[in-house]
């Protein structure tokens, strides 16, 4: 990598700071693997190293799953909005829908209900504030982190 500066001079393989990636998602579950496609091109066009790729991106499509179907309940007017930004080491990626908040209903005996654990497990920092007027996920990915 070319000209590092600052203080990340001993992480060079890091990407810079500052990059930002607004997209819109329509509440169709067809439109997932458009929006994890462009987000992966964003991601390696930042160098980020493949096993982050991919838990930013099991992570983000379960955000994005969620708010279709609970969010939105998959009616086609919804649109959900996804926001990553790069900063230093950290990528912090909000996604925000303007959808119905339900909340968790106990005794459901289907195989379900395991998007918040995926979250939390493969990202550094997971969290979900739902209220009726929408639903924001905001997750945390320490880049190079094991």
């Amino acid at each position: 990598m070319e000209g590092v500066v600052g203080s990340d001079a001993a992480a060079p393989s890091l990407p810079r700071s500052g990059q930002v990636l607004t997209l819109t998602v329509p509440a169709d579950p067809g439109q997932l693997a458009p929006t994890r496609e462009r987000l992966r091109r964003w991601l390696h066009g930042l160098g980020v190293d493949e096993w982050d790729v991919e838990t930013v991106l099991i992570a983000t499509g379960e955000a994005c799953a969620n708010a279709i179907e609970h969010g939105y309940r998959f009616a086609p007017e919804g649109i959900t909005t996804v926001r990553a930004e790069l900063r230093g080491d950290r990528l912090e990626i909000e996604i925000r829908d303007d959808g119905g908040w339900r909340e968790d209903v106990g005794g459901d005996a289907t195989d379900r209900g395991r998007g918040r654990l995926i979250m939390a497990r493969v990202m550094d920092e997971a969290a979900i504030e739902g209220t009726p007027e929408g639903t924001t996920v905001r997750l945390v990915k320490r880049l190079g982190s094991a």
